[in-house]
């Protein structure tokens, strides 16, 4: 069962610096507040977006980790496109589950 106790709204700016460090594969850096409240500032090569209804996920690789990460995007603020070298797409290993950007209604 999903924790909705905490549930938000998304930042605004969140799904045009997604689309379009999505689109040039381009980072994402943004601040994220985790489910204790802990803010960090993070960096990733966004992948996908995961849809558990109500809640939305960015699927990103964090190559600090070295692993994928999925951050609940309510949980995101300040959101911006890094224009470094671009990075690759990776195969999403839980792909059956993840909404291709492509096919999100605009």
């Amino acid at each position: 069962k999903q924790d909705l106790s905490d549930l938000g709204s998304i930042d605004p700016a969140l799904l045009p610096a997604f689309e379009t460090a999505f689109l040039q594969q381009h980072c994402l850096r943004f601040e994220y507040r985790d489910a204790k409240g802990d803010r960090t500032t993070r960096e990733v090569e966004p992948q996908a977006m995961l849809i558990l209804q109500p809640l939305w996920y960015l699927v990103g690789w964090d190559p600090t980790k070295d692993d994928f990460r999925h951050f609940r995007m309510d949980r995101i603020s300040k959101p911006e496109c890094v224009n470094d070298a671009p990075f690759r797409q990776r195969h999403v290993p839980f792909e059956d589950d993840v909404c291709p950007y492509s096919e999100l209604p605009r």
